[in-house]
């Protein structure tokens, strides 16, 4: 995960004068460092951190992860409806957002999508 990182923010900081737009997050397991998450962007800035949300929509998300005081004691069951809950919610606030929520759920074992909507065909 940390090396995935890296190799993407070299390659960004390598190409910052593209005027390229990127806010991503690089996620994942190993059995060295276990869970890690890390922020990167157009720049080539690297950060790793505990929780992240990137894109116009990303203030409305972390208003609603911000109010969870357990967000870091979850079961699996509770945190996906919590990270539904913040997308949904920047979606419906921010017209920027795109409209569609995919949630993947990552653990030792791998990853796997658990959750997909498209807001446009749902009814709310």
């Amino acid at each position: 995960v940390a090396r995935a990182s890296r190799i993407l923010s070299s390659v960004l900081y390598g190409n910052r004068g593209l005027d390229l737009s990127v806010g991503t997050m690089i996620m994942g397991y190993d059995k060295r460092d276990g869970f890690s998450i890390y922020y990167i962007d157009n720049t080539g800035v690297r950060i790793k951190g505990d929780m992240f949300a990137v894109g116009s929509g990303s203030t409305f998300a972390l208003g609603i992860l911000d109010t969870e005081e357990r967000k870091f004691d979850m079961s699996e069951e509770e945190a996906v409806a919590l990270g539904i809950k913040a997308i949904r919610h920047a979606t419906l606030r921010d017209a920027a957002s795109g409209g569609f929520i995919g949630v993947y759920l990552i653990n030792e074992k791998g990853w796997r999508k658990v959750f997909s909507q498209d807001l446009a065909k749902a009814i709310i």
